[in-house]
């Protein structure tokens, strides 16, 4: 099941509950603009949409890490609020951030999560026998929701579960992905936080507007 933790980090961008299953026959996927507003409707049309997605891809003969990029930002990049998720990583330091620099470290984030997760989903070949299973029983505690997702292989009765963090502004969205504990949020909390310290804001930026 090591595939696992790879698909739910994908899902986030990076960008894959005792509830309703679905598999490829679902196929063509509800659209998230026409299903229900509830965190569980919204997390059950979005994970379908990718999934039903990712399989026509695959079915074209298309799995190439240029159209994979395409399909990511595409599909997965304009589920996850990036701009919460970025405040929510730098922590106090966004705060201290100007409009343009936060802008930076937002376009930071996402092609991070790209960078890193984009081959996973290009090598992927599994996409029709992924079965996701969207728990009904959400949290939900004003323009903030949790929403379970277990994931596993058609016949085989191992299972991983995670929780997705939403944010709700004009629509849900994801910023956040929990597996055994450990955030995606966290992780990159980390990382930034180690290397303003060892750098400073202004050159830590200055990097990043030279990889861009």
């Amino acid at each position: 099941m090591k595939f696992v933790p790879n698909i739910l980090k994908a899902f986030l961008i990076n960008l894959c509950f005792i509830g309703i299953i679905f598999a490829s026959e679902t196929c063509p996927s509800i659209s998230p603009k026409i299903a229900g507003d509830t965190p569980s409707e919204q997390v059950k049309a979005i994970t379908n949409d990718v999934v039903c997605s990712f399989i026509k891809l695959q079915l074209d003969n298309n799995g190439t890490i240029a159209s994979t990029l395409n399909l990511t930002k595409k599909k997965i990049i304009p589920y996850i609020d990036l701009e919460y998720s970025t405040e929510m990583a730098l922590g106090s330091y966004w705060n201290q951030l100007n409009s343009r620099q936060k802008k930076i470290f937002e376009r930071d984030m996402k092609n991070s999560l790209i960078n890193e997760y984009v081959g996973i989903l290009s090598d992927l070949a599994i996409w029709e026998d992924i079965k996701i299973t969207v728990h009904e029983d959400f949290i939900q505690n004003e323009n903030l929701a949790r929403v379970k997702v277990s994931l596993s292989l058609v016949d085989e009765n191992s299972n991983a579960t995670v929780v997705l963090m939403l944010i709700r502004k004009n629509r849900w969205k994801i910023y956040d992905l929990v597996y055994q504990s450990i955030s995606i949020i966290d992780i990159e909390r980390i990382g930034y936080d180690s290397k303003i310290k060892r750098q400073g804001v202004e050159k830590l930026i200055q990097k990043m507007l030279k990889k861009s």
